[in-house]
């Protein structure tokens, strides 16, 4: 085998296509992504919050924000709660006929413990503009840790699941 060459076999038109294949696959892929990874960051609509997000005021305090929002429906009752262990809101919203606030729960939200309860306590109007509800109307509890007499107070609760 003395002065035996190895030829290089020529490159079938299969396999020349092929790889033309995977080169136009991988840019298509490539060039997607960049598109993908903007700076920009998706604005909501006018009127609108980014989903997972709740704004909420009681007696007329500038709105908190937060991020903790949890949502389920069943039906055609939606069940929200915002916030955290130690100062939440807990909210369930009808749409059987119309929308509807059933109940609108407060736990220590800026000192304030209450609740709306439709038809026992409290006043509540519910709005849906796109994904977000508005909740605004009154709730009846305690505003501070030593309260002893109830209190109404006016809130509004804006939230998108």
């Amino acid at each position: 085998m003395r002065g035996a060459r190895f030829r290089r076999r020529p490159a079938s038109k299969e396999s020349v296509v092929d790889v033309k294949s995977v080169v136009v696959a991988v840019a298509v892929v490539v060039i997607g992504g960049a598109g993908c990874s903007s700076d920009h960051a998706i604005k909501p609509a006018p009127g609108t919050l980014a989903a997972g997000t709740a704004e909420l005021s009681i007696e007329g305090k500038p709105s908190r924000v937060t991020y903790a929002v949890q949502c389920d429906t069943t039906g055609w009752l939606t069940t929200i709660n915002t916030g955290y262990q130690d100062s939440h809101v807990s909210v369930m919203v009808s749409n059987e006929h119309k929308l509807v606030a059933e109940f609108v729960r407060f736990h220590n939200l800026d000192g304030f413990t209450g609740s709306y309860d439709r038809h026992l306590q409290g006043e509540a109007a519910v709005a849906m503009t796109g994904p977000t509800y508005r909740i605004a109307g009154t709730a009846v509890g305690y505003a501070g840790a030593k309260a002893i007499y109830t209190s109404t107070q006016p809130f509004e609760l804006r939230v998108s699941c």
